[in-house]
């Protein structure tokens, strides 16, 4: 008894897994997340022709991650119960991985987000440190003016 429910369990993964695979159904499946939605709308979001998706849906369907439902008289397509509970387990496990991806390396992303910043503040602490020796404001303000550039040139480099 135990075994056939392992083997009913293992074809209904084994069908779930192909019905999923592909960047066109994992966008589907996404763009249901928000809600539920009508095809032709869904086609031209996801800018895939509306028989292809179709397909897509009546394959996901077979597997009972997505379904239609019908509100006067207007077809919507939905994430099944089962579809809901599958994606949200898939990014909740997604995002542990992005998180420790993010701890290893998170510390140098942050700073690359700063770099315009740092060097800009570079230049005026020269300016400002020649500014002071020789005692002349201009080295100070050309310093500030430099650095303002050097920041807004970075920045839209970005």
């Amino acid at each position: 008894m135990l075994w056939m429910a392992l083997e009913s369990f293992e074809s209904d993964l084994s069908a779930i897994f192909e019905a999923v695979g592909g960047k066109q159904r994992a966008r589907l499946i996404l763009a249901l997340r928000e809600g539920a939605e009508r095809p032709s709308k869904l086609s031209h979001k996801l800018d895939v022709p509306l028989p292809n998706l179709y397909r897509i849906f009546n394959e996901l369907k077979e597997v009972n991650l997505v379904e239609s439902i019908e509100k006067e008289g207007i077809v919507y397509w939905a994430l099944s119960p089962l579809g809901e509970r599958w994606l949200n387990a898939n990014i909740s496990a997604l995002s542990e991985k992005v998180l420790k991806t993010e701890s290893k390396h998170g510390f140098w992303r942050r700073q690359k987000r700063h770099f315009p910043l740092y060097v800009s503040l570079l230049i005026f602490s020269f300016a400002l440190i020649r500014g002071l020796m020789v005692s002349q404001s201009s080295y100070i303000i050309g310093g500030l003016m430099l650095a303002v550039i050097v920041f807004v040139v970075l920045e839209k480099v970005k």
